[in-house]
């Protein structure tokens, strides 16, 4: 009686172990599926730099080393190895992009562009896309991080060596 009671007691334990596992790894697999997918968006966006750097060289508004900047930010981003940075490096391609499309306002002759307005359009469309992408990444991440912080589960984690996932977050100004 006692001997099946335990037995019955280690099959539970071990059936959550089992459910447990498969938990983490299906948010873990949630969490790098979405990164692959933001991943994509960055680079779909990234091309967008050197034309818009392009229209940027012709606005009296924007100086060279701007420009120079914006086109060294594409590559300065795609070989960033760290969340953080990366993000930071985003983060700026983006607020360069607010200034030339602010500067571009300014231009009548832009505004009557029809590559340019295309540009622009696309430009946002993309902006859009990514930024959809960035809050599927990390609500993928605040799913998995909440499930490795809960007792008892994070010892699981832990024991499993489930590492948490850093949130892709643009810095506050």
């Amino acid at each position: 009686m006692i001997s099946g009671c335990l037995m019955g007691i280690m099959l539970a334990v071990l059936a959550i172990f089992v459910l447990a596992y498969l938990k983490f790894k299906s948010l873990d697999k949630a969490v790098k599926t979405a990164w692959l997918r933001l991943d994509g968006r960055l680079k779909d966006r990234a091309e967008f730099i050197s034309p818009v750097a392009l229209h940027a060289a012709t606005m009296p508004g924007i100086e060279r080393p701007f420009v120079y900047h914006l086109q060294a930010l594409k590559d300065e981003c795609s070989h960033t190895t760290t969340l953080p940075r990366r993000a930071l490096c985003e983060t700026e391609v983006t607020q360069k992009f607010k200034t030339v499309f602010s500067a571009a306002r300014k231009e009548p002759a832009l505004q009557k562009d029809a590559n340019f307005l295309k540009l622009q359009t696309a430009v946002s469309r993309a902006q859009m896309r990514l930024k959809r992408a960035q809050t599927r990444y990390n609500s993928a991440v605040q799913d998995y991080n909440t499930l490795t912080n809960t007792i008892p589960l994070n010892l699981l984690a832990q024991a499993l060596e489930f590492p948490k996932h850093e949130y892709f977050t643009a810095p506050k100004p």
